[in-house]
């Protein structure tokens, strides 16, 4: 049977390579230092009633009110932040809106905007990689249906003010403004409070990577009341699952464990920076748990050089303003330094 032509005409996902587990794996800003170990301990607690019954949200919708001081009818539970992108394309796009975003980004929104039926509209980035706000103002129309922004955006490392935000968010009344904070940690700042002014606000957030858990895909959607009713119209009843709901709760309770990673992987950064830079590279650091290096002319060979080491690392190299570039995870001393003298070694 053929896809709906949408679907059919949107390019996928870049496919990731198998057997991740043995290698070092500085690809995907995934947390190398782990979970906190009071999810593991509420995992091992789940008993077998827990199991054979569909989740309860409840708990832990009202615990991420408490913490930012919003309602529990703000708040969709999702299968992660991606699983949030899909219910707010479906639910505000038709097709032949327009959606407007940044490029280079998370590449699964305009895919999950194009699946819908969308015409993306894209702003390049400044070369400084600086966030364009007056060119982004002036490609707002009345057409615009979604506008897509990633704070801190990946793979760029930008951070869009909070002040640019509420322009955007002003200039378009009428269009949803998805704003994905999957990094908010990493900058210790968050935009969800806004959504109690502006009713066209949608915020993302994500458990996998500064709290870890992003191997049981876990995330949530924060906006105004009423959009919150329409997203549940395409928001599976149990979107996630009960170990994951049961890890979230147990992560949000453990503060000391998210400062404590968050200082090592800043502390981390840091050093790799330093080294990178002593090697003679260009490296941009950025405020996530991420650096941008460029290799150059040669990205492609290296990277592959790499993989063959066991070592991997973002390719970004055909992506706008990103050509011989790798976004490059921070992880532990032992992975940096197993990962420096690497890249030692394939360098021309």
């Amino acid at each position: 049977m053929q896809a709906r032509r949408s679907v059919a005409e949107a390019l996928p996902y870049p496919s990731l390579p198998r057997a991740r587990k043995s290698k070092i794996r500085m690809d995907l800003n995934e947390s190398a230092w782990g979970c906190s170990p009071k999810v593991l301990e509420a995992i091992r607690n789940v008993d077998s009633r827990e199991v054979s019954a569909y989740p309860d949200y409840q708990d832990f919708a009202e615990r991420i009110a408490i913490h930012f001081q919003i309602s529990p009818e703000n708040i969709v539970i999702t299968n992660g932040a991606d699983d949030g992108i899909r219910a707010v394309m479906q639910t505000y796009i038709e097709d032949g809106d327009q959606a407007l975003m940044m490029e280079p980004s998370f590449g699964m929104i305009p895919i999950q905007a194009k699946v819908m039926g969308a015409e993306v509209h894209s702003i390049l980035y400044q070369s400084n990689f600086s966030f364009p706000i007056d060119q982004f103002l002036e490609a707002i129309n009345a057409d615009v249906r979604v506008i897509a922004l990633v704070r801190p955006d990946s793979p760029t490392g930008t951070v869009i003010s909070q002040s640019d935000v509420i322009h955007i968010l002003r200039a378009a009344p009428e269009s949803i403004i998805l704003l994905d904070e999957t990094y908010h940690h990493f900058i210790k700042e968050t935009c969800i409070d806004l959504i109690k002014e502006f009713h066209n606000l949608v915020v993302l957030q994500s458990f996998s990577k500064a709290y870890g858990l992003a191997g049981l895909r876990l995330g949530f959607v924060a906006s105004y009341e009423k959009n919150i009713q329409q997203l549940n119209k395409v928001n599976p009843p149990f979107a996630t699952n009960t170990v994951a709901i049961k890890a979230g709760l147990a992560a949000m309770s453990d503060s000391h464990h998210l400062k404590r990673i968050i200082e090592e992987m800043e502390y981390e950064k840091a050093f790799l920076v330093e080294e990178l830079t002593r090697m003679g590279l260009e490296v941009r650091n950025t405020r996530a748990n991420f650096v941008l290096l460029r290799v150059g002319a040669q990205a492609d060979v290296i990277h592959q050089e790499l993989v063959e080491k066991n070592i991997l690392v973002k390719n970004l190299n055909r992506l706008p303003l990103l050509n011989g570039h790798f976004r490059v995870s921070i992880s532990t001393r032992n992975e940096n330094e197993m990962f420096l003298q690497a890249l030692r070694e394939v360098l021309p």
